[in-house]
This record gives structure tokens, C-alpha cells and sequence, in this order.
């Protein structure tokens, strides 16, 4: 594991920490605690599972081996770091099968980092509902380290954010907003970071566009107040209770949510 420290690191404790399963992850998720570190509130790291080399290639990147494509997408991910004006980045550069299988040395990994921070304010990753499997295991090594924890030193609050499934669906009881509107300048120069994606994949589009599309669509009778939302699910009762407790929160919210569609055809 690789821990790397920006030359435009922010000076004062880490208060908000990200972990996500791929490089670019964390700025489409986790842009409300790297805005709030801009702002000020706390410094801001995050936590990289895999190391990306078997991603899609777009035709200028088809000749370039796995272990090549890990190295761009670290530097990448390094750049984006830079431009965020992170406190630090540490690299586990393991792969996906790891990551879904809840290997045990990531989770002590994350255990230790965890333990060397202060107590943070907020831990940002991937959800239970996201319908990409290696996002759903770093979900799960998270909460296995946050779980080896003790109950003092786990994070004030722990959301599970969208990426690969909106959470646009999910009950209003249960969905946290993040408005991060006003600043798709500072967004797109993020996104703009990860050139090998963004050329299969229009993620730097994407991202602000879906912000911008949950704005609008978020509420049907009154005026955009936001140019801009993330959707996450508030998952910190989830660091005080096991695999069957996760099974329970996920089967409660699905069956609020198909509470709402049967209200809705009465």
C-alpha cells in the first residue's frame, strides 16, 4: 500500500475520508467532503482498493498492457489529488477478485488508516444497492474495518453514495442530499484528471450531468433551488451491527420503497 502526499496537501486533521473500490470513484461520490475540505471544514483523504488494469480501453489505450494502465490510472489519480488539494491517498493497488472476495489484508489495511486518523466526521463509499459487484465488496471491507473498530473511534456518520445505480429511488426518509451546486468548475477540473477513462467512457460528463438531472428532477412542485445533488444513503448504524444487520437495512428500505409504489397506485 502507497501512501501519497500532495505538494498542495491541506494543512489540519482529516475530518472526511473516502473509500472506494476504483481510481475516479471517489471525485464522482465523494465531491461533498472534498468540497467541504476546500471550504475549510477538515482535510480530506482517500482510499483507493484495486489497481484499475483490466478497465475498458478506448482504441489509443488498446495496446497498453494491465500493469501500464495501472501505473496511468495511479498518476491519474495522483493528479486528481493534486488538483483537490487532498491530505493524503493511499493505494492498496489490489485487485477486483480481492476486493470481492472481502480479502482480509484490506481490511486490516483500512483497519490500520482508519486508526491512524483522527475520528472522522464523515466516511463516504459505495452503497449495498450499487449493481457493480466490486463496488458492493469495498462497501463490505468497509464495514467489515469500521466493525474492528473501537465504538469511539468509528466515523460520526458513514454514507453510502451512487455510482453505478442512481439513488434517486430511495424513500425521501431515508435518501441524504449532498448540494454541491455552484461548483461544476472545480467538478469538471476533478473529473478532467482521469483522461484514460473519460476517453471509453464520458464519466467527467456524466457525473455533473446526473448532479444537475437530480436538482431538477428531485422535486416536482417547486423551482431548482440547486444546480447540483449527490444521493447517498446514511449507513453509520450499519458500523455497530453484522452481515444480517446489513441484510435487514437493505430488505427495510427496499420494502419502504415498495411501500411508496403501492401509495402511489391507490
Amino acid at each position: 500500500m502507497e501512501k501519497f502526499v500532495p505538494s498542495s496537501a491541506r494543512d489540519g486533521d482529516v475530518a472526511f475520508l473516502a473509500v472506494s473500490a476504483h481510481k475516479d470513484d471517489m471525485e464522482m461520490f465523494a465531491f461533498d467532503g472534498i468540497l467541504r475540505s476546500a471550504r475549510g471544514e477538515g482535510g480530506f483523504a482517500g482510499v483507493v482498493l484495486t489497481d484499475g488494469g483490466q478497465c475498458p480501453r478506448a482504441p489509443q489505450f488498446a495496446g497498453v498492457s494491465d500493469e501500464d494502465m495501472a501505473q496511468l490510472r495511479t498518476a491519474e489519480q495522483k493528479r486528481a489529488a493534486e488538483v483537490g488539494g487532498y491530505s493524503a491517498l493511499y493505494l492498496f493497488e489490489e485487485t477486483s477478485a480481492a476486493v470481492k472476495s472481502r480479502d482480509g489484508k484490506l481490511v486490516r489495511g483500512l483497519e490500520e488508516i482508519l486508526l491512524e486518523l483522527p475520528r472522522l466526521e464523515v466516511l463516504y463509499t459505495h452503497n449495498p444497492f450499487d449493481r457493480h459487484s466490486t463496488h458492493v465488496g469495498a462497501f463490505c471491507i468497509v464495514m467489515d474495518a469500521v466493525r474492528r473498530l473501537p465504538d469511539d473511534r468509528k466515523p460520526r456518520r458513514i454514507y453510502g453514495c451512487e455510482v453505478w445505480r442512481d439513488l434517486d429511488w430511495l424513500p425521501d426518509s431515508v435518501k441524504t442530499e449532498f448540494d454541491v451546486g455552484g461548483e461544476e468548475k472545480f467538478a469538471s477540473e476533478l473529473m478532467s484528471c482521469f483522461v484514460t477513462q473519460n476517453a471509453v467512457k464520458r464519466y467527467d460528463i456524466a457525473a455533473l450531468a446526473r448532479r444537475k438531472a437530480h436538482a431538477t428532477f428531485g422535486r416536482s412542485h417547486e423551482g431548482d433551488t440547486s444546480t447540483g445533488l449527490i444521493y447517498a444513503v446514511d449507513m453509520t448504524a450499519l458500523a455497530c451491527t453484522d452481515d444480517a444487520g446489513t441484510e435487514k437495512f437493505v430488505g427495510d428500505i427496499l420494502a419502504r420503497f415498495d411501500g411508496d409504489l403501492h401509495r402511489l397506485w391507490k
